[in-house]
This record gives C-alpha cells, sequence and structure tokens, in this order.
C-alpha cells in the first residue's frame, strides 16, 4: 500500500507502508532477494506505518527528553558521534545544510546543530 502523507526525499514518490515491522522485514528480505537491495525497516514519526530505507542511509535516533531545537521541539539524538555524522552528512548532500556533531550535555548520545560554537 502506498503512503498518502509520506514520500521518498530522493524520487519523491509516496513510500511503500507496512502495517508491522515483521510486514516491513519481509519486504525488505524479498526486495533484497529479488533485486539485491540493501534495505531496513523503519517506523515512521509522521505515519506511524513502517517504511523501508536503504540501510546506507539509517541513522536510528530518539528524542531527547531535555534538549530543544530553536523551534522548541525535542532533538534528535544519536547513538554515537559517527552515526549522528553520516546523518550530518545525508543532510547536506541532500539539503546543502552544514551541521555540526555534539556530545549531549545530559548523557543522552549526540545531537546535530547549525551553530558552528
Amino acid at each position: 500500500m502506498k503512503s498518502e502523507t509520506c514520500v521518498g526525499k530522493m524520487s519523491a514518490q509516496p513510500l511503500s507502508q507496512y502495517f508491522s515491522e515483521p510486514e516491513a522485514q519481509c519486504a525488505a528480505d524479498f526486495s533484497k532477494e529479488r533485486y539485491g537491495n540493501d534495505l531496513v525497516p523503519y517506523e515512521c514519526n509522521k505515519c506511524k506505518y513502517w517504511h523501508l530505507s536503504p540501510s546506507s542511509r539509517q541513522t536510528p535516533s530518539t528524542k531527547c527528553s531535555e534538549c530543544t531545537d530553536g523551534s522548541g521541539l525535542h532533538k534528535d539524538s544519536y547513538r554515537s558521534k559517527q552515526e549522528a555524522n553520516t546523518r550530518a552528512d545525508i543532510i547536506y548532500s541532500e539539503q546543502y545544510i552544514n551541521l555540526r556533531v555534539y556530545k549531549c550535555k545530559y548523557g543522552h548520545g549526540w545531537h546535530l546543530t547549525k551553530s558552528q560554537y
């Protein structure tokens, strides 16, 4: 089933949506077997369904309970500096926004910022 709310970052086409992680994993396994695509499932924060993403783009994050951005929204927190750098590189390559990685002062992983200091 195609999403009515979510589109691919690169293709701008509606994403396939799945009702559960096992269903999405089955689709990822099929795509790997049939087409050689290395995809991983993720639960979408926007629509609450599951989608597939190339594993090279996957940088799992959680919302930091302490830190907020300039709009007052809770910041994404990455498990490692490497994962945060990977996300910063993806954002730069797609949106030309240069982000810096820094360690959360509350010990909740790593964050991204536009600030240079």
